[in-house]
């Protein structure tokens, strides 16, 4: 036995003891570096990455912050606003799918509300009726007109929505308010609240872009515009907007020119929200495209005592559970703006760890980062982030079969597909028709694609697609001048308005791009500029937004009064501007 061996119970000998200690010592030291030495290695070096879109936002000296705090502060002006937007809302201008185009048959009783609601304006806006060029365009929308004194400025233009989403009746006894009335409350946290189907979407839109321009012509009668200034509402954009922006755009095109229009601020993206402690506004750049198509399907009929194998209700069901099978590849690009804005908000948090942050930064550069941001994303944003960077589809509709002992010899059903920045109307077509094809091959089927016949049909039945109205992702408005105008007068706004008086402390609001997952009337204004801003003044309240379109639709207050003065003051900041 060796004579280093000490029983665990017998004192170590002084020099024995601190020589193995010191020993001890370097191997742990030794085992340190090398654990830091590995870590290092496998760590990514810290970047801050390129320049990113919102770092160049600055505020901006156009912007009349005085005038703007007066018009806030006026408690008449705060009234009045309040009562225009209730009289608004108390007129129910439903819009169906089923609506027929005025052009056809203009007293068609879907739009008697929309009569009411142009009379009501009239009476709630004397002065905008009675100084400016009002032009009904397909008897119900509006192009308001304050023309400039230069003609080299390019106008400026502000577009809202009349028409609101029908409130389903049998939900009309769970709304805390009836839908369109219009009612008043008082929250503790928010303040004034009004309710009401529109009062959201868009009519508090409408209703501020008008107070807006109202204000200035009657309480400063001496400006006179150099920039003309065009407001534009259509009344159908909750159906395509097919009927009125897009017999509006036209007129707009032949007036002043393709790309005559300076910009166009439309509904979006709202306000100003918090994340990550950022306080962030994120106005969209662009919109995400549409393609919906309806697939019928034809088979023989029969006594369902003596089936086939798979009837026609039964093949639809293959033909979805086809399509959604397989979800279209989520991309994380510099094509998409949302990459903006998320790596925006990365940068300048202080509660996103370091390595995130980092990813966030190289994830142009690096496919690794890339991945583990958008895998980061999903899983932290839900649904309603991860379908900011992927294409969709949706089945809504289904319809077939006519008795409970017949074969249905005809069903019918419809996909709602929404399509990402990056990708094409002729990828998300050709992806679902790929998989119908697949069905049609296995159980013999024809198929018909807009008349034409791409397989034969055959005795067990044919299939029949249809498409209308298929929109491309909306062209990115670009980092210009005119955006750093727009985004500077958003931080201004802020910052320098709204910020001090609603908290202690002072706050830097950041400004970076994003997208619309929906489609707003934009859609067909793309030629008449390339800066167009789907922007919403005001805060995110989480509790109005899950409303829209839903039950217990409002708004609280506060927010309509933010849509009146940053209109105002950015009539003003752009007025003279040369861009």
């Amino acid at each position: 036995m060796s004579s280093d061996y000490i029983p665990i119970d017998r004192p170590v000998p002084f020099l024995r003891a601190k020589r193995n200690w010191i020993l001890s010592a370097f191997a742990t030291f030794l085992v340190v570096c090398v654990y830091q030495a590995s870590r290092l290695a496998h760590r990514p070096p810290a970047v801050h990455g390129p320049p990113l879109i919102c770092d160049s936002v600055h505020t901006v000296e156009e912007l009349p912050v005085h005038k703007i705090r007066k018009l806030l502060d006026d408690k008449a002006l705060y009234n009045q606003t309040l009562a225009k937007l209730q009289n608004a809302v108390r007129v129910p201008t439903e819009i169906y799918d089923t609506a027929v185009n005025p052009e056809i048959d203009a007293q068609d009783k879907a739009w008697a509300s929309f009569k009411i609601l142009h009379q009501q304006l009239a009476k709630d806006f004397p002065a905008v009726w009675s100084q400016l060029d009002i032009e009904i365009v397909n008897h119900y929308g509006l192009i308001i007109t304050w023309a400039g004194s230069n003609s080299t400025l390019k106008p400026v233009m502000l577009a809202a929505h009349q028409d609101v989403v029908p409130v389903e009746r049998k939900t009309w006894n769970k709304w805390q308010h009836e839908p369109f009335s219009g009612d008043l409350t008082e929250d503790p946290e928010w303040g004034t609240l009004l309710w009401g189907r529109g009062s959201f979407d868009d009519k508090n839109q409408l209703i501020g872009i008008l107070q807006a321009i109202e204000y200035m012509l009657t309480e400063e009668p001496e400006f006179k515009p150099e920039r003309g200034i065009v407001v534009a509402s259509g009344f159908d954009e909750e159906i395509g907007g097919h009927f009125g922006a897009a017999y509006i755009a036209p007129i707009l095109e032949e007036r002043y020119g393709k790309d005559g229009i300076l910009s166009i601020i439309d509904e979006g993206v709202v306000g100003v929200k918090e994340i990550e402690n950022v306080m962030i506004a994120a106005p969209g750049t662009g919109e995400k495209g549409r393609f919906d198509l309806w697939i019928h399907l034809n088979t023989p009929g029969g006594h369902s005592s003596v089936p086939p194998d798979h009837t026609s209700i039964g093949i639809a069901a293959k033909v979805i559970s086809e399509i959604e099978s397989e979800k279209f590849p989520a991309l994380f690009t510099e094509q998409n703006p949302e990459s903006q804005y998320y790596r925006c908000i990365a940068k300048n948090s202080d509660s996103i760890s370091p390595r995130v942050k980092n990813d966030f930064a190289r994830a142009m550069q690096s496919p690794g980062a890339n991945s583990r941001v958008l895998k980061y994303l999903i899983d932290t944003g839900g649904k309603k982030t991860e379908y900011l960077f992927r294409s969709t589809h949706a089945f809504d509709l289904i319809q077939g079969g006519i008795k409970a002992n017949a074969l249905p010899e005809t069903v019918s059903f419809f996909v709602d597909s929404r399509i990402a920045i990056e990708s094409s109307v002729a990828e998300v077509s050709e992806t679902l028709l790929a998989k119908i094809m697949k069905v049609a091959e296995k159980y013999d089927l024809g198929v018909t694609s807009e008349g034409k016949e791409l397989r034969p049909a055959t005795p067990n039945g044919n299939f029949k697609l249809e498409h209308s109205h298929p929109l491309e992702p909306a062209p990115v408005s670009p980092d210009n001048e005119v955006w750093s105008l727009f985004a500077g007068s958003i931080k201004t706004f802020y910052e320098d308005v709204i910020f001090p008086t609603a908290f202690a402390e002072p706050k830097e609001l950041v400004v970076a791009p994003s997208i619309m997952t929906a489609n707003t009337d934009t859609a067909h204004y793309w030629n008449l500029t390339r800066n167009i801003y789907r922007y919403q003044p005001g805060f995110a309240m989480e509790d109005t937004l899950s409303t829209i379109h839903s039950v217990d639709e409002h708004i609280n207050f506060d927010t309509v009064m933010h849509v009146v003065a940053f209109m105002y003051g950015y009539i003003h900041a752009v007025n003279t501007a040369q861009i």
